[in-house]
Formats: structure tokens, sequence, C-alpha cells
């Protein structure tokens, strides 16, 4: 029997949206892999220095609007244009602020090409709403494969003569490069008259989007809180060795959400038991893709890296992927119940034990030391979560029947 067109529509969604979710980042390692191989790790851990610094500089500027516009493009539909406008410009005094510090931590050539490369990451993200909101996943896998495809063969092209300042050039191009095509791809959806500059301004953006922007901060920085420090107390090389080790766990970790993602809106229609009961077979799901996804990621960095870590990595590593495969649905099951303020605060504790293990371990074993405190950190998590699993099931057992 023939699908139904609306049942292939559905799956084409389904299959653009785990593509441009999961196939796209695991493209990203291709920089980091052509930047050691033609360079070295050094090189590459001096990128990633700077590269977080403005992955988190350029997150704040984002303030939660991708989450918040949706919601506003829903409510109405006719002021889509109005509300990107005013978001971005809004958003962009954040930028400004924020300016003279890069100024201040940079030399001042290198300094203006962050502020490009920054303002051009804001531009770009500004898209990711449209994206969402038209469920453009297939165009958006197109533009990141141009993106991606085009820093590949530029850095090819430059050879052992890439170095940092290159790599941030070159990084603010294709961000603006992709700004620009999603920029054609949705005139329609983002221009709209201005008449002064004033009315697109609208302080009160920063309180309407603060929960959306608490979630994303907390999360950010709770799956990389271990890399700034290994950034602030450890050499290039050894950067550039965790973070390209790290992308692969945090990978595995991802995982989980893709497994989950398509059922989303059937969870939230689950009783608190079932979605718990969800969550316990996710966990044990877990084990089989976090073992074999820890041999392939040993085999990667060793044979096409020249990365040799040994078996302890791995192991913290996979300790480390583990546990989100238990709490994910916990996570919804919070989000239901109105309390996405428990996983802020959660998020702050992952945080601060993150670090705080960082801190200590680094000095006295290395990397490893850094692996194993966001390993620590990830099992007080599924700790806390499960005592707020066990909240839920005698608080909120009978609040929403079961759906058939």
């Amino acid at each position: 029997m023939l699908m139904s067109s609306k049942f292939r529509r559905r799956l084409f969604l389904i299959i653009a949206n785990s593509i441009n979710g999961l196939f796209i980042p695991l493209l990203n390692p291709i920089v980091s892999y052509l930047v050691i191989r033609l360079a070295s790790v050094e090189v590459w851990g001096e990128f990633v220095a700077v590269l977080i610094v403005v992955q988190l500089g350029t997150h704040i500027v984002g303030w939660g609007n991708k989450d918040y516009l949706l919601r506003e493009f829903s409510f109405n539909p006719a002021r889509i244009a109005i509300n990107w406008q005013t978001a971005l410009l809004t958003r962009s005094l954040l930028l400004i602020a924020g300016a003279p510090l890069v100024l201040l931590a940079f030399p001042m050539q290198r300094a203006l090409w962050v502020l490009v490369w920054s303002f051009a990451i804001v531009l770009d993200q500004a898209f990711d709403v449209l994206i969402q909101y038209r469920k453009d996943f297939a165009f958006s896998t197109l533009i990141e494969l141009v993106g991606v495809g085009f820093l590949a063969a530029a850095i090819l092209l430059i050879g052992v003569r890439i170095d940092l300042d290159r790599l941030i050039v070159l990084s603010g191009a294709v961000n603006l490069l992709k700004a620009g095509l999603y920029g054609l791809r949705y005139r329609r959806h983002i221009l709209a008259r201005i008449d002064r500059l004033s009315e697109r301004i609208d302080r009160r953006y920063f309180s309407l989007a603060w929960p959306f922007f608490l979630l994303g901060l907390t999360g950010l920085l709770q799956s990389r809180i271990d890399l700034y420090a290994v950034s602030a107390f450890s050499s290039k090389a050894d950067v550039g060795q965790y973070q390209v080790f790290m992308t692969f766990i945090l990978y595995l970790q991802s995982i989980a959400n893709f497994v989950l993602g398509p059922f989303v809106k059937n969870i939230y229609r689950l009783r608190y038991r079932s979605i718990l009961s969800i969550a316990a077979k996710l966990f044990g799901l877990g084990v089989l893709i976090v073992l074999p996804g820890l041999v392939i990621v040993q085999v990667v960095l060793r044979d096409h890296y020249r990365i040799d870590l040994p078996i302890a990595f791995m192991i913290a590593g996979g300790l480390m992927a583990w546990p989100i495969y238990f709490y994910l649905p916990a996570i919804y099951a919070l989000y239901k119940a109105g309390l996405q303020t428990v996983v802020v605060k959660i998020n702050v504790l992952g945080i601060a034990v993150s670090f705080v293990f960082s801190l200590m371990l680094l000095p006295r074993l290395g990397l490893i030391g850094a692996v194993i405190g966001a390993a620590i950190a990830q099992w007080i998590m599924f700790a806390v979560y499960l005592l707020q699993s066990r909240v839920l099931r005698e608080d909120h057992a009978l609040v929403v029947p079961e759906l058939s």
C-alpha cells in the first residue's frame, strides 16, 4: 500500500531535520581535521581558544531569540517581519556594548576581524527561527554544506600557511555567505518598511525573552565549562586535542535528542509515570549507543587526527555521555509540569561541579582530569533528576490521563 502524501511529507520533514541536526555537525570536524593535518594541533588550539569566547558572546547576543520568536510567530503570523527585525536590532545593542571588550582582548586588526565574525554569526543565527518555523530543513542542510565546503576548500587552498588570523577571516566570510543566502531565501519574511530605527528597538524584549535565554545559556555553559577551564590553564596543543575529543563525546550525547526528538509532542501527552518509563528504556538504549560509539571515536582520533589518547579518556568520556539518556525525558517531564526553573538550577549545579572538579583535577591529572570532572557533573545531575522524577511520580501521577 502506497504511503499517503501527508505521511510522505511528515517522513521527509523528520529525515530532513535529522540530517540537518546530526549529519551537518558531523561535517564540522572536517575543519579541525584539515587544520591539524596541514598545520598543527597547536594552531587549532589557538583557534578554539578564540572560538569558544566568540560562541559564548554571540550566544549572549542571541538572547533566546529562536524559542521566543517561534512562540511570537505562532501567535501573530502577520507580524513576522516586524518581530524578526525588532529582535535582531534590539539584540544588536548587546553586540555594540561588547565591542570595547573585544578591542581590549585582542590586537587591533585581529579584534576588528573578530567583531566582523561575531556580527556574521549573529546575523546567520537570526535565521534559525525562520528555518524552524517554515520547517525548511532541507534548504538549511544545503546551505550548511555550502558553508563547510567553502571553508574546507579555502583551508586546502591556503595549505600549510593556515594560521589563527586566516581561520578567523575565513570563518567570518563563511557566516556572512550563509547569512546572505538565507536573506535571499527569506526576504519576504524579513523585509518590512522601517520609518525610524527607534521603532524597531524594544527593550522589553530582554525581559520577555529572558527565560529562553537563561535556559540556553546554562545549557551551553554546562556542556562547555570544562573546555573553558582547559583553555585557561592548558597549552594550545592540549586545548586542540581536548576540543576534538569532547566534540565527538558531545555527539554521542546528542544522539539521545535525535532518538527522542520526533516524539516530543507525544511525550507531553503522557502521564509522568510513562515519561519516566521512557527515561529508563532510553537509559538502557544509551549503553548500546555509547559503547560502540566510543570504539569509533578512538579509531577516528588515532587513525585520522593522529591523537592517541589512553583508554581512560574513552571510559571517562563514555561515563560523561551516558547519563543524558536518562535525564533528557525527565527534563521534558519537568517542562510539562511547568518546572523550567528546576532545569535551570540543575544546569547551574552541573556548571559549578564541572568547573570546580576541572580546576582541582587538571593540575594533578592533566586533560583526563577535566573529562573526569565533566563526568562527575553529569552523574550528579543524573542523581538530582532521579530525585525529581520521584517527586513527579508522586505529586503529578494523575494530573493528565494518558492518551491511547
